[in-house]
C-alpha cells in the first residue's frame, strides 16, 4: 500500500457519514499476524486526535475470547461511551497474569481505531465509519506471530487459527468489510508500503 493509498483510506474515513455519536470508529479485522496493528499505527499518524484500541486488551485470554461476551464488552466499554461522547474506560487484560489489571481511560478523541480479530464482527461493524479486512496465508501469519511472540505459544496459536476462522465464518466478516488488504509478506510488516490493496 503506497502512501497515496493510505491517504485515500484516511479520506474515506473522513468522508464517511457513519458516526458513532459525534466521533468515528474504524475497525481493522483479519487473522492474527496479518498486519492489523501496523496499519492501525499508520492510520493513527494521519488522523488527528485518534487513538488505537487493541483487541488483545479486550479479550479474556486464549480460551474465552471469541465468544458472545466479546461484542458485549466492546459495546459497553467502547461503543456506548462513543455514542454519548464520554471517556472510554476499561481494564486491559494482562496475558501474563491472566486477569484484567491496568485501567485504560481515553478522553477527547475524534477517531477510535479498533484493531484485532473480531473488531468488525456482526454487532460492531455497523457503527464503524470504515471496516478494513487484512488477510494472508496461514503459514506466513503463524511464522510472523511466533517470530514476534515466541515459540512457546505455538500450540495456542494452532488452536487460535482454528477459532478465528470459525469466528470469521460465523460473522461473515470479510464479505462485510469495505476494504480488503493483502498481508502476504514473509517478513514482519513494519511499513504501510508493504500492504497491497485487494479488489473488493
Amino acid at each position: 500500500m503506497s502512501i497515496q493509498q493510505l491517504t485515500s483510506l484516511v479520506g474515506s474515513i473522513k468522508a464517511s457519514e457513519k458516526f458513532c455519536g459525534v466521533n468515528k470508529l474504524i475497525c481493522i479485522d483479519g487473522p492474527a499476524g496479518s498486519g492489523k496493528t501496523t496499519l492501525a499505527k499508520n492510520l493513527q499518524k494521519l488522523l488527528d486526535n485518534s487513538h488505537v484500541i487493541h483487541m488483545d486488551e479486550i479479550y479474556e485470554g486464549w480460551q474465552n475470547s471469541l465468544n458472545e461476551n466479546l461484542e458485549i464488552n466492546i459495546n459497553n466499554w467502547i461503543i456506548l461511551p462513543m455514542k454519548t461522547n464520554e471517556p472510554i474506560t476499561y481494564k486491559k487484560f494482562d496475558w501474563l497474569l491472566n486477569l484484567r489489571n491496568e485501567l485504560v481511560v481515553i478522553k477527547d478523541y475524534k477517531f477510535i481505531i479498533l484493531e484485532g480479530v473480531g473488531a468488525a464482527s456482526l454487532g460492531i461493524r455497523d457503527k464503524s465509519a470504515l471496516n478494513i479486512w487484512i488477510e494472508g496465508r496461514q503459514e506466513i501469519l503463524l511464522k510472523r506471530v511466533l517470530d514476534r511472540d515466541g515459540d512457546q505459544i505455538k500450540e495456542e496459536m494452532y488452536l487460535w487459527q482454528i477459532r478465528e476462522q470459525e469466528y470469521f465464518s460465523k460473522h461473515d466478516t470479510k464479505k462485510h468489510c469495505d476494504i480488503w488488504i493483502d498481508g502476504n509478506f514473509e517478513q514482519e510488516i513494519d511499513t504501510a508500503s508493504q500492504f497491497v490493496l485487494l479488489n473488493r
